[in-house]
């Protein structure tokens, strides 16, 4: 069994419904930390490999559809990263076609007796200190690779929208929270990205956050940056592979965003969606790294 301790740096994107925006959570948080400078490791859980659309790789044809990520959790050897250097920082586990064959493998095995909960935890934990962050996409609807997933993580964040059938999504993930926790006692959810949202919308926001603090019992707050609504640039991400920042950076008269994640500020404005959209993820990605700092702090504080 892998030991908890070589963890602590695994944040798991979630949610138990599908369309909130966990892949270009994902994917956009992942990037930004690594343009801030962290070593970044992203891992594509989900068969649908949505992470090569939005940077790229799937559509240059270098994705393995998830054959590494299958072959080193069933044969309990440890995870090589396929793809190196996808962007400055970044290396990627890619997901896909394949992972919907470890479902059907990991069932087999349950029905046999096996154990398999900490399979990925174990082909996880040797690179874990290559990284200053590794961090899952996970599919909504593959319970078996969920719970590997939370078996390995020690923070999660939970994107959504506003409304009560995106929200009710939370409460299925809390089940499976709860199913892993004599697996993984470390696990704890670190926040809730309201995703979607209109930027005038602050009744649909503030029912939002109640809903959420009902559903999580108080369990988890929601993130103060939230992603507004802007479809134009999240099509464009996913149809040329860039990142919203790097479209962002096409517009005229646009900073490099590394410069406003390095400074801890929100970055210059320039007109346009994209832009703007880019600001809410920046922002967004340094509130959940200094939440991790902070917690991680307060932990060492307990001990």
């Amino acid at each position: 069994m892998a030991p908890p301790d070589a963890l602590t740096r695994v944040l798991t994107v979630a949610n138990g419904k599908g369309g909130v925006g966990k892949s270009t959570t994902a994917c956009n948080l992942a990037g930004l930390a690594a343009l801030a400078g962290w070593r970044v490791l992203l891992i594509d859980f989900d068969p649908q490999g949505n992470d090569g659309h939005i940077l790229g790789y799937r559509w240059a044809g270098q994705s393995d559809d998830g054959r590494h990520l299958v072959n080193a959790i069933i044969n309990a050897s440890p995870i090589e990263p396929p793809l190196k250097a996808v962007r400055n920082n970044l290396d990627v586990v890619p997901g896909g076609e394949a992972l919907d064959e470890l479902e059907d493998l990991l069932a087999g095995r349950l029905k046999r007796g096996q154990v398999i909960h900490r399979l990925f935890a174990e082909a996880l934990a040797p690179i874990s200190d290559d990284y200053d962050l590794i961090v899952i996409d996970t599919p909504p609807t593959r319970p078996l690779l969920l719970r590997l997933a939370l078996a390995a993580t020690r923070w999660i964040v939970v994107p959504t929208r506003p409304g009560r059938t995106s929200i009710e999504g939370l409460r299925a993930l809390a089940g499976e929270m709860s199913a892993v926790r004599d697996i993984n006692p470390n696990l704890e959810l670190l926040g809730v990205v309201l995703y979607d949202v209109e930027t005038t919308a602050t009744v649909i926001r503030r029912n939002a956050r109640e809903d959420i603090e009902t559903v999580l019992g108080g369990a988890a707050q929601p993130f103060t940056h939230v992603v507004r609504h802007a479809l134009a640039p999240v099509c464009e991400s996913e149809e040329k592979g860039l990142l919203i920042h790097e479209i962002a950076e096409r517009v005229d008269n646009a900073e490099p965003y590394w410069k406003a994640l390095q400074d801890g500020r929100k970055p210059d404005r320039v007109p346009g969606s994209a832009p703007a959209l880019a600001e809410d993820f920046v922002l967004l990605t340094q509130e959940i790294l200094t939440s991790i700092d902070a917690r991680e702090q307060e932990l060492e504080t307990a001990r």
